[in-house]
């Protein structure tokens, strides 16, 4: 008799019985996460996951991931442009753009199209789900997906002919359209499948520009269309193609130095996407293997500017753009393993190769000073993962990664063209200890290229050292399927050497230009915390769900250079993310919701001690539900809660003086959602 290794505690798994009993008939949907190698069940993926399906989306009235993004447990933000791009997971990511090349610490992408370090084009209209995966992501994503991955699959071709209108209008000036179809070209069974979603929105951004009497400086003017044709050109064989086009024409007039809505900016500023992406996935099956290739190009203009003294006159000489025209192509190349190719018998396997290309062009004016750059990224990889079905019960899976990177950059001063080659690991162990509880442990090595610091040349800052993370990670996933009540309760310990973090050199600093941006290594981090959610149909009319992340982060070493804070929290680190809902939805069509989020207060940056408050944001929604159409009215941050998105601490008057600066979050709306279906 072979012993067992049990990764989970007793107490852990007493933690997550029900203390109740319910007669609840509705069983919740199986999710799979699409954004694992093989596609696994959201049960049976070792890792910390959440996911928002369709029906999550729409009955919290989100139209963009950043309607849910601090719904997600230690998922944060850097407030520092229209949108959500400088994205955070477990305390690590990015807070701004201004440190040279691209080098995100957390994944995007989008029906398989990497937006890593963009990520705005995400709008969560006729979104199948939306996956976020929690610690080091590298295996399955390479590179860019030290901290994390965000996953966004659309709604794919359906067999059956549906179609949809969604409109919304609100306060600040709200409008909303989308339309989606979709079905099969004609009666044959294998015809080809299409479906087209596109959707607009339209808002004034909650800003009042005093200066040039305008309340749509910050405003919001944004489309986007995708087109998904599926393809059967064989009984074994399925072609998925996908084409986007993203037009986001936003404002960006966000900062007041009074910390108000009221702005004084007499050039406001702008964050603007413009994007043609496509993606092509082939899929084919035999009986000894599965091969899967995914191929994926994207053009993408953006513009980032603003006012460089917020205020009604032009300091410094001049205000701060930045343009910047990237294209990127990837293709990978996957085999995975079927029931009829076990190794063994028992062990599943899976191989593949995948490689990239990303070029970026980069013109700047920062102060009256102007600047070019051109960078190129090419990335090869080779991965593999075995499963090891130690009995019906038991499995341990080992995955690896080396990926060489070469990179070549170029500005009107200097020039770097390094090479790396970095590899990942992941060890786990899963045990289903009946249907109801499945367990597992972990341990990741995760990685993150080194760079270089352009504005630096000719110091000993220029360049800075590849980060490796270690990941130990425990959890237990729930599934009450007899009462509607799934869990997942996750602990996790990151271990970060030669972490990476920027900063930046302040007005006050003699001998140093203001305003330089750079990152450097440190001796080590500490991410360590809990994740735990629950999803709980009550009954067929009642639903209740949450989610919590708590963390504590640790930064130490000197700096090289210039002054960074260590011996303390990471920034946009918050010690806590709390969320918790209900939904009502009778048979007579009667519906209502309400959720609140709490997040504690958490640094703002690496290089000063300002904090953010802690806030709750209070959402609800009323509405009536027919077979054919729907109808709600709903709040946003119902009760008029003030809090901060990101701050700074500098002398904006060059009186002597620091002062404190915040990004406001969006104030109390209110509006009307209708959608028809036919």
């Amino acid at each position: 008799m072979k012993t067992q290794l049990k990764p989970i505690s007793l107490a852990i798994l007493l933690i997550s019985q029900p203390a109740f009993a319910t007669d609840a008939s509705t069983e919740l949907e199986t999710v799979t996460i699409n954004a694992d190698l093989r596609e696994a069940s959201e049960q049976e993926m070792p890792a910390s996951v959440s996911v928002q399906t369709q029906a999550d989306l729409q009955d919290q009235g989100a139209s963009h991931f950043d309607d849910v993004l601090l719904k997600t447990p230690n998922v944060n933000f850097s407030g520092q442009s229209s949108r959500a791009r400088h994205l955070l997971i477990r305390g690590i990511g990015e807070r701004d753009e201004y440190t040279g090349a691209p080098n995100s610490s957390i994944g995007f992408a989008i029906d398989d199209i990497d937006f890593s370090g963009i990520g705005m084009a995400a709008s969560a209209f006729d979104i199948k789900q939306i996956e976020v995966l929690r610690g080091p992501q590298n295996i399955r994503s390479g590179q860019s997906a030290i901290g994390g991955l965000i996953n966004v699959q659309s709604n794919e071709p359906t067999a059956y002919r549906e179609s949809m209108i969604e409109a919304s209008a609100g306060q600040d000036s709200l409008t909303e359209l989308g339309i989606m179809t979709s079905g099969p070209f004609n009666s044959d069974e294998k015809s080809p499948q299409y479906r087209i979603a596109i959707f607009k929105h339209d808002s004034d951004g909650f800003r009042e520009n005093k200066t040039l009497n305008r309340d749509d400086t910050n405003g919001k003017d944004e489309l986007t269309a995708k087109a998904k044709l599926r393809f059967f050109p064989s009984d074994a064989t399925t072609v998925d193609v996908t084409l986007l086009h993203a037009d986001l024409n936003n404002g960006y007039d966000a900062w007041s130095a009074d910390n108000s809505y009221n702005t004084l900016s007499n050039k406001p500023g702008k964050d603007t996407l413009e994007t043609n992406a496509a993606s092509l996935k082939i899929s084919h099956n035999t009986s000894a293997f599965k091969v899967i290739s995914k191929t994926s190009i994207a053009d993408s203009n953006l513009e980032y500017s603003y006012d460089y003294d917020w205020g009604p006159t032009t300091a410094y000489g001049a205000d701060y753009a930045n343009f910047k025209d990237r294209q990127n192509i990837s293709q990978e190349l996957r085999i995975v393993s079927t029931e009829n190719s076990k190794l063994f018998g028992n062990t599943d396997w899976l191989a593949g190769v995948y490689a990239s290309r990303l070029d970026e062009e980069n013109q700047e004016s920062d102060a009256g000073y102007l600047s070019s750059s051109d960078y190129t990224l090419d990335k090869f990889a080779g991965f593999g993962q075995l499963d090891y079905h130690m009995n019906d019960k038991a499995v341990v899976s080992a995955s690896l990664r080396l990926e060489h990177q070469k990179r070549d950059y170029q500005n009107d001063f200097s020039a770097f063209d390094p090479s790396d080659t970095l590899w990942g690991a992941s060890l786990s162990y899963a045990y289903t200890y009946n249907p109801v509880h499945t367990a597992y442990t972990s341990i990741t090595r995760g990685y993150k290229a080194g760079g270089f610091n352009s504005d630096f040349a000719g110091t000993n800052n220029v360049q800075f050292d590849e980060e490796t993370l270690y990941n130990f990670e425990m959890g237990l996933k729930s599934n009450y399927s007899a009462i509607g009540l799934k869990t997942q309760l996750v602990a996790f310990y990151m271990d970060r050497n030669n972490p990476q973090f920027d900063g930046y050199t302040a007005p006050s600093q003699p001998g140093l230009d203001p305003w330089m941006f750079y990152t450097e290594n440190f001796d080590s981090a500490k991410n360590y915390g809990i994740e735990a959610s629950f999803d709980w149909q009550a009954s067929t009319a009642l639903n209740f769900y949450g989610a919590l992340g708590l963390i504590k982060t640790k930064v130490e070493g000197t700096p090289a250079n210039y002054y960074v804070v260590t011996n303390r929290e990471q920034s946009h680190a918050p010690s806590y993310q709390l969320n918790l809902g209900a939904k009502y939805r009778a048979s007579n069509g009667f519906y209502a919701a309400a959720d609140i989020t709490a997040v504690d207060s958490f640094y703002f940056d690496n290089v000063h001690n300002f904090k953010s408050q802690s806030y709750e944001i209070l959402n609800a929604r009323l509405g009536y539900e027919a077979q054919d159409y729907e109808v709600y009215l709903w709040a946003k941050n119902l009760t008029d809660e003030t809090y901060a998105t990101r701050g700074f601490y500098f002398d904006l008057d060059w009186d002597g003086q620091n002062d404190e600066f915040i990004r406001l979050g969006d104030p109390r709306q209110l509006g009307i959602t209708a959608r028809v279906y036919f």
